[in-house]
């Protein structure tokens, strides 16, 4: 009578019982975690930057100064500037009046209001329309600027432009993080690949006995959602201690972060990447059936 292997447990991995956790689960666990807690970090600091540049983008405005020895050209070019698709209004700050706002500003300026105004250029303040899309928007105000030989502030286009910049990092996350998500589903996948293959006699067997194909994935599964969703909640308050950290220089900038809103995507996230790792790894179970006409 053939008796059953010592290394074979009666104990069959069926039905929702969860497999016993080892050291691979655990290793899954800590990289899946610190993958989600990187990319919670990542979204979050995104969420900051768009406050930041929504706090100042509603009303911002650009400065374009000519020269006070051009003042001939200035009506035609507040003219050309009001013409262009995105600007809202153009106000003119004659140099008289830029001296007085900058002599209330500092009081030991060292010159009275018309030696100052005699060195100062013809300001032109743009109020633009940050909600709308006007591709040609910076290019149009500079290509004006520059036939009446005027000077644009370059660090306030630069401000004025970084919405596009910020759309263009949030596509670069967005890679990122499916970048990450295969790599951690992989990772998931290996883990549960070890313990199938350490138990591959009683996966064996219990395919013998007619125990269906879902029957014996299921607690595979359910390990993966597990490991996922661990994973993600440590993560998710991992994030705690760092906006905690950041919390001075946040109130500085009025920004308010709340990883509330980081929770059900750590968790949705993690239970995904550990689902789908884990239907990975036990995509080559074979019925019974297969089994059979493969040993014949």
């Amino acid at each position: 009578m053939n008796r059953v292997p010592e290394q074979v447990r009666l104990r069959l991995p069926g039905g929702f019982h969860l497999p016993p956790f080892g050291i691979h689960q655990l290793l899954a666990a800590v990289i899946v975690c610190v993958a989600l807690w990187t990319l919670g970090l990542g979204w979050l600091g995104l969420q900051a930057a768009d406050q930041w540049v929504g706090s100042w983008q509603d009303e911002f405005t650009v400065h374009v100064y000519l020269d006070v020895n051009k003042a001939s050209q200035r009506h035609a070019l507040e003219q050309e500037l009001q013409d262009i698709d995105g600007v809202a209004s153009v106000s003119l700050i004659e140099p008289g009046s830029a001296a007085r706002q900058m002599q209330t500003w500092i009081r030991d300026i060292g010159l009275d209001e018309q030696a100052l105004a005699a060195h100062l250029p013809w300001t032109f303040e743009l109020r633009l329309h940050p909600q709308e899309e006007h591709a040609f928007l910076y290019e149009d105000i500079r290509d004006a600027a520059h036939r009446h030989q005027a000077e644009v502030n370059e660090s306030e286009m630069a401000l004025a432009s970084a919405q596009r910049w910020l759309d263009q990092i949030r596509l670069a996350a967005g890679f990122a993080t499916l970048v990450l998500g295969l790599a951690m589903m992989l990772i998931i996948s290996n883990a549960l690949r070890m313990t199938l293959l350490a138990r591959a006699d009683e996966i064996h067997l219990m395919r013998l006995l007619g125990a269906r194909e879902w029957f014996v994935r299921m607690p595979f599964i359910l390990e993966g959602l597990v490991v996922g969703a661990g994973a993600g909640g440590v993560a998710w308050v991992l994030l705690w201690p760092m906006i905690a950290l950041a919390s001075d220089w946040l109130d500085n900038l009025g920004l308010g972060l709340h990883p509330w809103g980081m929770l059900f995507p750590l968790l949705i996230g993690g239970m995904v990447v550990g689902g789908l790792g884990a239907a990975l790894a036990t995509m080559n179970i074979m019925s019974g059936e297969q089994r059979l006409n493969t040993s014949a």
